[in-house]
């Protein structure tokens, strides 16, 4: 793989899709009319020869940080040979000579075990040098274990160790402090720029202002919770609600709407309020909210809120919107009917996002609700972590 922006870089699947989202939430692609200024992002994902899939930098679909995750997503591994010349020499070409705009710097990270078929050309692995690209490769073993090649590795980046670093496993690519060193070399001097908001009264702009959401909150009401915890995640979940630009009526084509649900044993399951844009509505049912202190089944939580929240005949979820579920729940929960839970949210097209709290936690179950995407699992230690800035800014980015 190769993910590029105005920059680039090579990785495995589900790496790919969670470095490049990471990335992509901390410098939100440019809509892709050329513009004079802003970070654009391209992807190659590349196999055996002449086998190769773009997402081009000058993209013109790609024009919210929501369009280029989708586009993340939907790249599928190819499985062959390994043509890493040849992918090089391509996304120079067919990505950066093209589509490149004046004074803009470009640059590169390769993520690749360094070795490639020896039928293609060993010249092409500097096809990025000489061209004003900062390369940074970075080396990983393979699926089979196999110490990636480092040789190749420094003639990826032109010759310069310093733009070489070396990597044991593909999820330290989605590590915190991975992200932060990658955007210190593909940022190194950053422009803080204020937007001119004149009627704008809070510090942040509005989130989820270009396409429908109905985010759907799933709240562990189990035992394990507590009463205390109980109040912060449910202030947690009117915070949310206040942050996002809400629908300006049920049938709205754009923006976000929100509901509830507290999931307990196989039986009792709450919905505290169905999808709505109301706020005032929000605030009332959220202080009437009553702790389960039940069993968890979040299962049982899931179908629950398919058959009654997301196929309700009052407030059912927008035909055309983006469905989030957003759990919060330790995933230590019985597994009755989580199979079954699982495959309807896929059925549903549901993008799941997993707020995990507390050190005691079923990865597991996470995974399974999180349909095996780790990038959508957020591990706090308290529920008063979900209050702070870094945390809940970075939530607000992610969901929308």
């Amino acid at each position: 793989f190769l993910l590029c922006r105005e920059t680039e870089a090579c990785l495995d699947p589900e790496a790919l899709r969670g470095l490049s989202e990471s990335l992509g939430r901390r410098s939100v692609p440019h809509p892709h009319a050329r513009p004079a200024a802003g970070t654009r992002v391209g992807v190659v994902q590349y196999s055996h020869e002449g086998t190769f899939e773009a997402i081009q930098l000058d993209d013109d679909r790609i024009d919210s940080l929501s369009s280029f995750k989708e586009a993340v997503k939907n790249l599928e591994w190819i499985a062959g040979g390994t043509w890493t010349p040849s992918a090089l020499k391509f996304a120079y070409n067919q990505l950066i000579k093209e589509s490149r705009r004046q004074k803009t710097r470009v640059f590169a990270v390769v993520i690749t075990d360094g070795r490639h078929d020896p039928r293609d050309d060993d010249l092409n692995l500097r096809a990025l040098c000489n061209h004003d690209v900062t390369v940074t490769a970075i080396g990983i073993g393979d699926m089979f274990h196999e110490k990636h090649e480092s040789e190749n590795l420094y003639s990826i980046a032109c010759d310069k160790p310093q733009q070489v670093r070396n990597m044991t496993r593909f999820s330290d690519l989605v590590a915190e402090k991975f992200i932060d060193d990658m955007e210190d070399v593909l940022c190194p001097d950053p422009q803080i720029v204020c937007p001119d908001l004149p009627c704008q009264t809070e510090l942040y702009v509005a989130q989820c202002t270009q396409r429908p959401v109905d985010i759907v909150f799933l709240l562990d009401g189990s035992e394990r919770l507590g009463e205390q915890n109980f109040h912060k995640a449910r202030r947690f979940v009117e915070e949310v609600s206040r942050r996002l630009t809400l629908a300006r009526r049920e049938d709205d084509p754009l923006h976000a709407r929100v509901a509830l649900l507290q999931f307990g044993g196989p039986g009792p399951q709450r919905v505290e309020f169905p999808l709505t844009s109301n706020l005032t509505a929000i605030h009332q049912a959220l202080e009437g909210a009553r702790y389960l202190n039940s069993f968890s089944h979040v299962g049982a939580g899931i179908v629950h809120a398919i058959n009654h929240v997301v196929r309700g005949a009052r407030a059912g979820a927008r035909r055309h919107a983006e469905l989030a579920f957003v759990f919060l729940t330790d995933g230590v929960t019985g597994n009755d009917s989580l199979e079954e839970a699982v495959h309807s949210m896929r059925k549903q097209n549901v993008v799941p996002t997993v707020v995990a709290v507390g050190g005691d936690v079923d990865t597991d179950v996470l995974s399974k609700i999180s349909l095996g995407d780790a990038t959508a699992i957020f591990r706090e230690k308290d529920y008063d972590s979900l209050a702070q800035p870094g945390f809940f800014d970075r939530f607000i980015r992610w969901i929308c």
